[in-house]
């Protein structure tokens, strides 16, 4: 508990899913956050009922401090405000957590089938822009209060299949650039000593997953990737991991954390 309470976050897409779970233990650790998405309580994205200000509340009544802000990070303007709204209220980022997503859409095409050719081309828009896309805007826009902490972090939200596809064909390609964009990151940002991973959870229990009805099958909570970036933000060593793709499994046992219900689960493969 208040591990975190003189730490300037960002999370991105954190009006659910992986996002909102990460926000609430970075609260839970003290952290200020800001909880940037578009669904806001004036309008919410495919018709959910999660909005950037309930996450931002839940921050707060964990013990941090939870600033709402909507933003559209695959629109540079938008990025734009937000980076100077941050510059003009606490002028450093420590910690900025790449979670937004659009490939899981209820509003995108079906198409004909789930091969690639039988996807239509909104499914590569959804997953190359409101994905890899984003992470880079964002973080370009960040890099300058990110270089006024001094012991910043990045964190992009991912998925790593070293053997097979991680998905479907355009899934996998956005994954692959994540985890690529991570490793020359964390290179280029190295001498500013600013480290950046990429973070692999299982199969979580987001809204969206249950209210599908396969809640009972996944792995984990989304508590437990929160954890992990907590514990990530406490690593006096990080620099020694900038660039690498992690596993929120294997961190379970490196920092000794476990999920809400004190299981430690095993490393999830697509």
């Amino acid at each position: 508990m208040g591990a975190l309470k003189s730490k300037i976050a960002v999370v991105t897409g954190a009006s659910r899913g992986a996002g909102r779970g990460i926000a609430y233990e970075l609260g839970r650790a003290g952290a200020t956050v800001y909880v940037t998405g578009r669904s806001t309580q004036e309008s919410s994205t495919d018709d959910r009922p999660e909005t950037i200000e309930q996450t931002a509340a839940g921050v707060t009544a964990r013990g941090g401090h939870g600033i709402a802000v909507r933003c559209d990070h695959t629109d540079p303007d938008d990025v734009a405000r937000l980076v100077q709204q941050i510059h003009d209220q606490h002028g450093r980022i420590d910690l900025l957590v790449n979670s937004v997503f659009g490939g899981s859409e209820a509003s995108l095409p079906p198409g004909q089938g789930k091969r690639f050719w039988e996807r239509p081309p909104e499914h590569w828009d959804a997953m190359m822009v409101a994905g890899p896309k984003a992470y880079l805007l964002t973080t370009r826009a960040a890099v300058p209060l990110l270089e006024q902490s001094p012991a910043a972090l990045i964190v992009n939200l991912t998925s790593f299949s070293p053997n097979q596809a991680a998905g479907n064909l355009y899934y996998d390609l956005a994954m692959q650039s994540i985890n690529r964009m991570t490793c020359v990151m964390g290179q280029e940002l190295r001498t500013a000593r600013i480290a950046a991973v990429a973070l692999c959870p299982g199969f979580m229990r987001t809204e969206r997953v249950v209210d599908a009805g396969f809640g009972n099958q996944a792995t984990e909570t989304t508590a437990y990737v929160g954890r992990a970036v907590v514990a990530l933000a406490q690593d006096p060593d990080i620099l020694q991991r900038t660039g690498q793709a992690l596993f929120v499994s294997e961190l379970a046992r490196d920092y000794g954390f476990s999920d809400q219900d004190g299981s430690q689960s095993a490393s999830f493969g697509l």
